[in-house]
């Protein structure tokens, strides 16, 4: 661009070679004048998106194997001893897609005649098992269930947990499972990740969005200040 603006010089007349010189110094001036903020920035936004989807996806992962162990899994029909280690609500799960040591199951969706029972090793008295009022499913890696129960205890301990075919009925060995707020621990998982996600995603777009601003306001006033600077000896 210097060569043509040069060579446009040589063919002007003499009294108008000294405002093409004026021109051309003050607009390579401007060109040379650094705009801020850097366009590093619009780098830096790309690098904190790419850390917080990677903060998200190990957030998501650690909490899906943390609730993998948050529920008691017990192969039925059985009769058999477990540990329920808080007071409160339970809800019984039917896995029909599951893993149990190095045994894979898949029963189907449906389950019918099973029955359940609960009691309390300490004081003898049978849990009354309910029905769910709304419908929950999971679906944690292998694993995949549905609520079938629910249940309320006052005190934490060791509990006797059956379940059973009526006599003359025959059915397949299904795998249930057992846990205190599950789905809340696992809405919880997926909201927290879900933050993290469009958290990232929304700090990087507005640092890409306010250094375009406040660049393209600083380049306007460059342009401003060397638009008013008067060009002599033309015309």
């Amino acid at each position: 661009m210097a060569q043509d603006v040069q060579k446009y010089v040589k063919t002007l007349p003499l009294s108008n070679c000294g405002a093409v010189r004026i021109l051309f110094e003050k607009g390579h001036k401007m060109s040379n004048q650094q705009i801020k903020p850097s366009r590093w920035y619009y780098g830096l936004a790309v690098v904190f998106f790419i850390l917080g989807e990677s903060f998200f996806t190990l957030f998501f992962l650690n909490s899906l194997s943390g609730l993998s162990g948050a529920v008691t899994q017990v192969v039925v029909p059985v009769e058999s001893e477990i540990m329920l280690p808080e007071a409160g609500k339970y809800t019984i799960f039917y896995e029909y897609q599951s893993v149990v040591g190095d045994r894979l199951y898949f029963t189907g969706e449906s389950l019918s005649g099973l029955q359940c029972a609960l009691t309390s090793r300490v004081t003898g008295h049978r849990i009354a098992l309910s029905r769910p009022l709304t419908r929950s499913t999971y679906s944690l890696g292998d694993r995949k269930g549905v609520s079938v129960l629910e249940f309320t205890i006052d005190r934490p301990g060791v509990y006797e947990f059956s379940a059973w075919y009526p006599k003359g009925q025959e059915g397949p060995e299904v795998v249930l499972a057992m846990g205190h707020g599950f789905m809340k621990k696992l809405m919880g998982a997926i909201f927290g990740a879900l933050a993290i996600f469009f958290g990232s995603g929304a700090i990087a777009i507005a640092i890409i969005v306010i250094t375009l601003l406040k660049r393209q306001k600083a380049k306007k006033q460059l342009e401003n200040r060397y638009g008013q600077d008067r060009i002599y000896g033309m015309g």
